[in-house]
């Protein structure tokens, strides 16, 4: 390069020029201010240009890893997707500098000036940034892993979204700083100026906050603070007003005393509620929302029936609406519910009028029962006549002796068929299950009690048709006394009385 100063070409001739030394760079672009040197994708890696002038140069995308720029001119330079990982940039003056997305990774900025620096999505973790001033500096998105910002001017600057998780920042400024939704967990704020910041959604879990300021910061109920680790803070700046006034929080009263609670609907039910309507609407706004995170936080019994329900729901839902949605969708419930309620009772009124014909007739079975004349000379001892073959036909040979037939019972003992006595030992059978479980059901102590089992017993046979059926075919062409000697149950005698005029009615 001659030393008329000649202007390069191409962005190699500058890097040319640039590594002829600082000196002869810095005469150069005292010669030519007005050019713009253009040095995008140069691959300068470790190069030592300390003190360099190179405000306004394009370095986009260029290669400047473990290069030294300390104490450099950065001011407006372009350094857009530039690999500065493990650079050397302390001191240097980045004002109003473009490092969008750009990688400084482990890089040291020391005492660098960022005010007013563009480092969106910026990668800063493990950086050390003690003592640089980024005040106004957009740092959305930035990546600021393990970070050292230690005495760092953050005043002012737009943090939202960016991830703090186990930086360093003790005695920080934060004055006015926008840390909604960031990343702090974990991260050292001791001492840390957080006046006026606004911290909406931020992750604060189990970060220090000894001796911080909190004059006027604001917070909301989607702000973490869980397993906070505090001391002490000041709600005043300049270690103004101590909180608490003496001694230290004792563990987790940090948080119970500064987190917010979450967004409440209230609902208010002053004629009792109707769980499952309620429970349908709650469901339906879960459905409705599309988060799933709807949480009933609390429930009020007033003195004077007063139910209050309040639901926390998530931080950025409309609380209007989803109150006039959870009103709406009960009051649509208990329709859908009342409905359903008229349709069952008029079944019940069915089945009321059902059984009421029901029991008119089987009080008639019993007042007729009743108008019989019993002649005890007609009782029948079951003990004394029980018969040794029960339903082993009589003889029909009138050559046959009759002193083989059972005493006494040749009139009311006529001959069965095979087929006669299975139908009637299977009835008998489904009678004498039938009275075994309402023995479990019913008392039967009184006469009352008893004709009551007696017609629940005739009830079930009638709702049962398969049963009624087979009691019906059992009992056709014979004499239901020859039941007795089938059932073993003292209410016996009753059913069968009832069972005569069951027979006689079908």
């Amino acid at each position: 390069m001659s030393n008329d100063f000649m202007s390069p070409q191409t962005n190699e001739d500058y890097l040319a020029l640039l590594r002829q030394g600082v000196e002869v760079w810095n005469a150069w672009k005292a010669h030519h201010p007005d050019i713009r040197p253009n040095l995008s994708f140069a691959t300068g890696k470790g190069v030592a240009i300390q003190g360099a002038k190179l405000s306004g140069v394009d370095l986009s995308r260029a290669n400047l890893s473990q290069a030294d720029l300390s104490k450099a001119d950065l001011i407006g330079a372009n350094l857009s997707e530039a690999y500065l990982s493990e650079a050397y940039l302390s001191e240097a003056d980045l004002i109003g500098a473009n490092l969008t997305a750009a990688d400084l990774r482990n890089a040291d900025l020391i005492s660098a000036n960022l005010i007013g620096a563009n480092l969106n999505n910026i990668y800063l973790s493990g950086a050390d940034l003690t003592k640089a001033n980024l005040s106004g500096a957009d740092l959305v998105g930035a990546k600021l892993i393990g970070a050292k910002l230690s005495g760092t001017n953050l005043s002012g600057a737009n943090l939202s979204g960016a991830n703090l998780s186990g930086a360093h920042l003790v005695g920080a400024n934060l004055r006015g700083t926008n840390l909604k939704g960031a990343n702090c967990s974990q991260a050292n704020l001791r001492g840390v100026n957080l006046q006026r910041c606004k911290a909406f959604n931020t992750d604060f879990h189990q970060a220090i906050f000894t001796a911080a300021c909190l004059e006027d910061w604001h917070i909301n109920s989607g702000t973490n603070l869980a397993e906070v680790i505090c001391e002490y803070v000041y709600l005043q700046t300049n270690q103004h007003e101590r909180c608490p006034h003496q001694g230290t929080f004792a563990p987790g009263e940090f948080t119970r005393v500064f987190q917010v609670p979450l967004e409440t609907v209230n609902l208010t039910f002053r004629n009792g509620i109707d769980w499952q309507a309620f429970f349908a609407a709650f469901q339906a706004c879960q459905v409705q929302d599309g988060s799933n995170i709807l949480t009933i936080q609390s429930l009020e019994n007033r003195p004077d029936g007063v139910l209050t329900i309040r639901i926390a729901i998530p931080i950025d839902a409309n609380r209007l609406e989803v109150e006039h949605f959870l009103n709406r969708e009960y009051d649509a419930q208990l329709e859908v519910i009342d409905k359903d309620y008229r349709y069952q009772l008029q079944v019940k009124y069915e089945q009321v009028a059902t059984y009421r014909q029901q029991s008119a007739n089987l009080t008639e079975i019993l007042q007729r029962l009743a108008e019989k004349t019993v002649n005890p000379a007609q009782t029948i001892n079951v003990e004394a006549r029980r018969l040794v073959e029960p339903l082993t036909p009589y003889p029909s040979n009138q050559g046959e002796s009759m002193e083989n037939c059972p005493s006494g019972n040749s009139a009311i003992a006529p001959a069965y068929t095979l087929e006669q006595k299975q139908r009637l030992t299977d009835t008998a059978t489904k009678i004498q299950k039938l009275l075994q479980q309402l023995d479990q059901t019913y008392p039967t102590n009184t006469p009352l009690e008893k004709q009551r089992v007696v017609i629940e017993v005739l009830e079930r046979i009638e709702q049962n048709p398969m049963l009624k059926a087979s009691v019906v075919e059992g009992l056709k062409g014979v004499q239901t006394e020859v039941l007795k000697e089938l059932i073993d149950h003292p209410l016996v005698n009753v059913l069968l009385a009832a069972l005569e005029e069951y027979q006689t009615i079908h």
